[in-house]
């Protein structure tokens, strides 16, 4: 997918509250010709889930989702309410079967784990934000930019530096179906967006950090394209 952005207005945003508003912007310069985008959604608060969660990258990010729309809730409340099963075991029969990410987290976000992906996250979110939770998944970028520009964050699945993901583990899970796990698989807040890079909330860092759109488009998309916002 090609996508072009006519460059258009720039913003510096420092947030500091956890009420929605909307993504602002001001023009670069006078002239067409050196205008610039740059959209940032106010009021995402960034959280680090070190030291608390060293696996749960989609919890803080569920967190910091729910934050900025109000909702008063803390990033071990989440990870404990996150559907979980077991890590993957040899079992008798040879087989190496675990718990299916599509269905819940496999392992613990507080200890030992590999993650979870946007079906189960969105059935949680919807707990606190009753038809509000939009799930993006497999909308192309343009979707995700949109969204940021109307001042809304978007909640992604791709990988920690935005480094290419790689395939780690196979097993099986206990209804047959085959899980493919990719690291380092990671689950990050997108707040904002310029011609060049885009901005997120990562919970690594436990800050925003600027990451190549374009590698960040790679990745997410080699991710499953998962996403997930809040409607206004």
């Amino acid at each position: 997918m090609n996508i072009k952005y006519t460059i258009a207005l720039f913003l510096t945003v420092i947030c500091t509250s956890a009420v929605p508003a909307q993504a602002l912007s001001l023009p670069l310069s006078d002239s067409p010709d050196e205008e610039k985008h740059y959209y940032q959604v106010s009021h995402t608060i960034a959280l680090s889930q070190l030291p608390e969660l060293p696996n749960g990258c989609e919890a803080v990010a569920a967190t910091m989702l729910l934050n900025w729309a109000g909702v008063d809730v803390s990033k071990e409340e989440i990870a404990n309410g996150l559907p979980k099963g077991p890590l993957p075991s040899i079992q008798e029969d040879g087989s190496w079967e675990g718990a299916n990410p599509q269905d819940v987290f496999v392992g613990d976000p507080f200890d030992v784990g590999y993650g979870i992906y946007h079906k189960p996250v969105a059935e949680l979110l919807e707990r606190y934000l009753p038809g509000r939770i939009i799930d993006l998944t497999g909308s192309p970028l343009d979707k995700l930019l949109d969204t940021v520009k109307s001042g809304r964050p978007v909640l992604v699945w791709a990988t920690e530096h935005m480094d290419p993901p790689e395939l780690k583990d196979e097993w099986v899970d206990p209804v047959g179906n085959l899980v493919d796990w990719y690291d380092p698989e990671h689950a990050l807040l997108l707040t904002g967006w310029d011609d060049d890079n885009a901005y997120l909330n990562d919970p690594m860092t436990g800050g925003q950090e600027a990451y190549n759109l374009w590698s960040f488009k790679t990745v997410w998309e080699a991710m499953g394209s998962q996403a997930i916002t809040v409607a206004n």
